[in-house]
């Protein structure tokens, strides 16, 4: 497939009809024994420092409670990937479907095709040597296969069944002559690894150069490709595969990227005499959307959203940054009247895979992620692991061991700072913020010394 600056890598691909989607939505969730009508993927939990909790301090879920395989966070667009004997199908966590080009999935019964299967995984576009961009699906989990339910079954045996009836008979098929380059994607099964080759995987991760598209990148040396990363996760080893929020599913990033998806919300005064708009996130709080804060964007985010007809449906990426100066404005007819603040919410992306933001419980935990500030290097040594390269190893540099980064500020309660009502004392007189020509918003894109990998096809 040729590269697409789609940010969800499956350009001119429409989604599935209403009606057809019904069915699908159906069919996916009866093959899990799931009820209800909402993305049936398993979702992980931010980092915490309770997580690496020994002994009698356990209180709930620590990696030294069960045994959990840790692989690389891929920074890719998240998909299941529903595989019928007659299609093939991406599901992505809004629970719409796109149908994709003819793949070929042979069973390992002779004249016979996998049929009701649903896999979990993640899109990528990878660097290669050459050049050249690849597009792959890295399976990290098998939820059925042929109409077998594996949710209650531990990992292994999830990822034994995806190795062996769904990727094996590709693999003879491709032996045996079959050309898989006409398909959208590689399909392959992520890396997983015990804990005790964790350094094995912080040594694989670097910082992006200047200019990089990633800020921090995976080297994949099996397989020579390179692509964005993200962080680490744990996955529980025995555990059964849960739908939804899994508090036992661990999400590791660095401080410095631990974000929150927030729906943008624009807010119109009048400013030197014409209406302008400024901006606050939003959370969820279950069905509902709650107020959290106000974000100051650069200037030329701030004319892109002011002249996008769609940004108060935009749901965007934002991460914390406690040099990044936030302006909060007091209640009036004008935008003259603000404080700034040091710390503040920064624009990162638009999720054009997502249509909601995070919960506010989420929000919480993401922030207590950031305030506990596990290092990388402390996380190897509470594990008593040491690094493999001492001098420079991505991930581990980002703070030293120990250090806990500052906290974003609770939640907003009114519509305005409480410290704006102590009158003009505490306030400054805003600037207009230049106009500009219309343009169009940024669009970019959603976890024994075996190691479990996964060819490709």
């Amino acid at each position: 497939m040729a590269p697409s600056d789609d940010p969800l890598m499956l350009p001119q691909l429409p989604n599935v009809g209403a009606t057809e989607l019904k069915e699908l939505q159906r069919s996916v969730l009866l093959m899990l024994q799931q009820e209800g009508d909402k993305f049936p993927g398993s979702q992980p939990v931010s980092f915490e420092r309770k997580h690496l909790a020994k002994g009698a301090d356990v209180r709930g879920v620590s990696l030294f409670s069960k045994s959990f395989y840790a692989a690389e966070k891929t920074d890719g667009v998240r998909y299941m990937l529903l595989i019928l004997k007659d299609a093939t199908y991406a599901i992505d966590r809004n629970f719409a479907m796109k149908k994709l080009p003819p793949m070929h999935f042979p069973s390992r019964e002779a004249d016979c095709k996998v049929d009701r299967t649903l896999l979990d995984g993640e899109l990528i576009v990878d660097d290669a040597e050459d050049g050249g961009l690849r597009h792959r699906f890295l399976a990290y989990d098998a939820c059925c296969v042929n109409g077998r339910n594996l949710v209650p079954e531990p990992l292994p045996i999830r990822l034994l069944h995806l190795r062996r009836e769904v990727l094996a008979p590709r693999y003879a098929a491709a032996a045996d002559g079959h050309d898989f380059s006409a398909e959208p994607f590689v399909v392959e099964q992520k890396d997983f690894f015990s804990m005790g080759q964790l350094p094995n995987i912080f040594s694989q991760v670097a910082a992006g150069s200047h200019g990089s598209k990633w800020l921090y990148a995976f080297n994949d040396p099996l397989r020579k490709l390179v692509h964005g990363n993200d962080g680490i996760i744990f996955t529980p080893v025995i555990d059964p595969y849960i739908p939804g929020t899994c508090q036992t599913l661990l999400k590791w990033k660095p401080a410095n990227m631990n974000s929150i998806d927030f729906k943008l919300c624009s807010e119109w005064r009048t400013e030197s005499g014409y209406p302008s708009p400024r901006f606050k996130i939003h959370v969820a709080d279950r069905s509902s959307l709650m107020e959290y804060d106000w974000i100051t964007l650069n200037d030329e985010d701030y004319r892109r959203f002011s002249r996008d007809p769609g940004a108060d449906t935009r749901i965007i990426e934002c991460v914390y940054d406690p040099e990044w100066v936030t302006k909060e404005y007091a209640d009036g007819p004008t935008w003259d009247v603000y404080r700034e603040r040091k710390g503040g919410w920064k624009f990162e992306r638009i999720r054009e895979d997502k249509k909601l933001p995070n919960d506010i419980r989420t929000v919480e935990s993401i922030k207590q992620s950031v305030a506990d500030g596990v290092s990388g290097q402390e996380l190897l040594e509470t594990l008593n692991l040491k690094p493999i390269n001492t001098r420079s190893s991505g991930l581990l540099e980002i703070a030293p061991s120990g250090a806990a980064a500052e906290a974003p500020p609770p939640v907003q309660e009114t519509n305005a700072p409480a410290a704006l009502s102590l009158g003009k004392a505490e306030l400054s007189i805003g600037k207009p913020i230049p106009s500009a020509a219309p343009d169009q918003p940024r669009i970019n894109d959603e976890d024994g010394d075996e190691d479990l990998d996964g060819g490709s096809i």
